[in-house]
């Protein structure tokens, strides 16, 4: 009989983490052999974890945002049940598209997942209510999950509705929970002489009223009222980001709870941001600020990170324990939204007469055509106790090649389409010392 070290023990508890999910067409009708394949992995894990993109449609919800890049997303009233069919039993629903509809579509969404038994975090009806973990209870251990959003970059022109607290007579925000993140750019001293001289000829100081102020090391260009930039002095030159601290530190006091209350504990965070000093603000690799929280998580009780929001980035073994920096799409069917706002049709400079087939071809993010986007992995590890024995990397793909009505199907990938994924993986999670083997079309990390 094999050791218990070698993740066999019957009691040892198998979870499964996608990343992003989208479905806006029901996969249970698939007679797909990949994608049934994939449904009978995702089934048979203990926790299958996904991080759930949009809201269920409510017939009060009207559209919150005037602006969306991507889409604004939502689904039909059968998307739980879907979801449930599928394998999941747990997700997270803080992230940028968690208030691109009402509140009302939030509470909905709420009450059907929870018909659904599939167990969420990340929203509520004030600050607290979405910082709360919530819990799943297995024959093998309590999991809990806390889920956090940080769609707060520089170029996001709508911000993400961060639930608030209530104070007095006024009542809290109904939203999601927020960990926010300022960027800025390290200089040595000859630059921001430079920038000081060019920011006083072109008027770009901001009114010392601002909080944003300037000060002998630290210069602020402003944006004509919008967000501006900052630069600063340092000696590591180059595209930098922080969080707030006291965002940080509040959901760190509920990671600590959260252990203390269960047997293992899921912390899930959806971002955009990524780069860093070396790489500058586009690079596929975490923000200064991810790694540390991801890090501080571990710290604090933790037992795995579940990062998401882009298109994948590596993986690192901390302490013991799985950081997953961004774990990709799992299922990217954007394409095939119905409803759209007359906001997103004008986002795009088209007229009343504009359909979503008109809307999907017209915006950039219909196809969003990178490999990283449509292809990427299920992660899954095994605890046996405390114990890390194992971390499989299962690639998948959304079938670009398809019909527009099919793509963002996840499917489990073959042969060398499974092989490049895993390559990529194994490439970005070299800086962390993570090394993936592949094997029998997995990749394997070696602990």
């Amino acid at each position: 009989m094999a050791s218990k070290e070698n993740g066999d023990n019957p009691d040892a508890m198998r979870f499964i983490a996608a990343g992003s999910a989208m479905y806006t067409r029901r996969v249970s009708v698939s007679r797909n052999k990949d994608f049934l394949d994939l449904v009978e992995l995702i089934r048979s894990c203990d926790i299958s974890f996904m991080n759930m993109e949009g809201l269920i449609r409510d017939e009060k919800a009207y559209p919150l945002k005037p602006y969306s890049f991507a889409s604004y997303f939502n689904g039909e009233t059968w998307l739980a049940e879907e979801y449930k069919w599928t394998g999941f039993n747990m997700c997270s629903l803080a992230n940028n598209h968690t208030t691109d509809w009402s509140p009302e579509a939030m509470y909905t969404t709420e009450k059907l997942l929870d018909a659904a038994g599939i167990v969420h975090a990340g929203t509520g009806v004030n600050l607290t209510a979405a910082r709360q973990p919530a819990y799943a209870d297995t024959p093998k251990g309590r999991v809990a999950l806390i889920s956090i959003d940080s769609s707060y970059e520089y170029h996001e022109f709508a911000q993400v509705q961060m639930a608030s607290e209530p104070r007095g007579s006024v009542p809290g925000r109904p939203g999601m929970n927020g960990i926010r993140f300022n960027c800025y750019y390290q200089v040595d001293k000859q630059t921001l002489v430079d920038l000081r001289a060019i920011q006083k000829k072109l008027g770009l100081r901001m009114p010392t009223v601002n909080k944003e102020a300037d000060n002998e090391d630290d210069l602020f260009f402003s944006n004509g009222g919008a967000p501006g930039i900052r630069f600063t002095l340092g000696e590591e030159v180059g595209f930098h980001t922080k969080a707030v601290q006291k965002d940080v530190e509040a959901n760190l006091r509920w990671v600590e709870n959260a252990a203390a209350m269960s047997d293992h504990v899921l912390v899930t965070h959806h971002t955009h941001a990524q780069g860093d000093h070396k790489s500058g603000p586009f690079a596929l690799v975490p923000a200064h600020f991810v790694r540390d929280f991801a890090h501080a998580c571990i710290d604090s009780g933790a037992t795995a990170f579940l990062g998401h929001g882009m298109h994948g980035k590596g993986v690192e073994i901390y302490k013991g324990k799985p950081i997953f920096y961004d774990l990709g799409w799992f299922s990217w069917q954007v394409e095939t939204l119905s409803r759209i706002p007359s906001d997103g049709y004008e986002n795009w400079g088209l007229d009343a007469n504009a359909t979503p087939t008109d809307f999907a071809k017209a915006r950039p993010g219909g196809g969003f055509g990178s490999a990283g986007f449509f292809d990427g992995v299920l992660s899954e590890f095994t605890m046996d106790g405390d114990k890390l024995v194992g971390v499989k990397l299962h690639p998948i793909t959304m079938g670009r090649e398809l019909p527009v009505w099919q793509h963002g199907l996840p499917m489990l990938a073959r042969g060398a389409t499974a092989k490049a994924i895993i390559e990529r993986y194994q490439k970005m999670s070299e800086a962390f010392g993570t090394r993936i083997d592949f094997e029998d079309g997995v990749g394997v990390i070696r602990l």
